[in-house]
């Protein structure tokens, strides 16, 4: 488990600027902690507390699963309703969540879905759109990352797509995931506690890390 790598134990600086409120979301639908998606939100978690952040973490997989389609929008009224709140309250977002062929897990498809949909008619209302947050994501995916990706390199497809509501500074997206090595885990590891660690206060620009397995 990600809790015994005393290695990854933060030397990190105090944060110059106010803490920030971070929404850590474990998008994987297994609630086995032995899942890599617990590992990596253990270690956006640990970072950002090092940084001074604090953290508030929802687990996808605690939620009551959405049922039939015609059943979705009642699903989000209750079962999904606090994480939606939490989104909307929060300062800064990490989610990782493993690919699917459809994309992202149905359950947290449908609460970003319905995140930008409430941005949507928050606009209608002020005229304005909302300043969306800023947020981390790792993907984790059974084939090779590029093929998630466009010529150039970036996201693309409908899973992209999916994420449209929010401001996504930095994304890594680790493919190939049942053949990388335990060292490869670790370094991943490492790197995402270092991300949560300097949410914020030292990212002067946007770092889109194009990163595949």
């Amino acid at each position: 488990m990600f809790g015994d790598r005393s290695y990854l134990r933060s030397t990190w600086r105090t944060p110059l600027l106010p803490a920030k409120r971070i929404l850590v979301i474990n998008g994987h639908t297994d609630p086995m902690r032995e899942r890599y998606c617990a590992d990596l939100c253990a270690a956006y978690t640990q970072g950002a507390q090092s940084g001074g952040h604090k953290t508030q973490h929802i687990d996808i997989a605690a939620l009551p699963a959405p049922g039939a389609a015609n059943g979705h929008q009642s699903w989000l009224r209750n079962e999904a309703a606090e994480v939606l709140e939490y989104l909307w309250s929060t300062d800064r977002i990490f989610i990782a969540f493993p690919m699917l062929a459809e994309g992202p897990p149905t359950a947290l498809k449908l609460i970003l879905e319905e995140f930008q949909r409430w941005q949507d008619r928050e606009t209608e209302q002020i005229g304005e759109r909302p300043r969306p947050k800023e947020t981390d994501i790792v993907v984790t995916a059974n084939f090779p990352g590029l093929i998630y990706r466009n010529s150039h390199g970036v996201p693309a497809g409908a899973w992209w797509t999916v994420l449209s509501g929010l401001d996504v500074v930095r994304n890594i997206l680790i493919g190939s995931m049942e053949s990388i090595s335990p060292k490869d885990r670790d370094r991943w590891l490492l790197e995402v506690s270092r991300r949560g660690a300097s949410s914020c206060p030292y990212v002067p620009e946007r770092v889109d890390r194009q990163c595949s397995n």
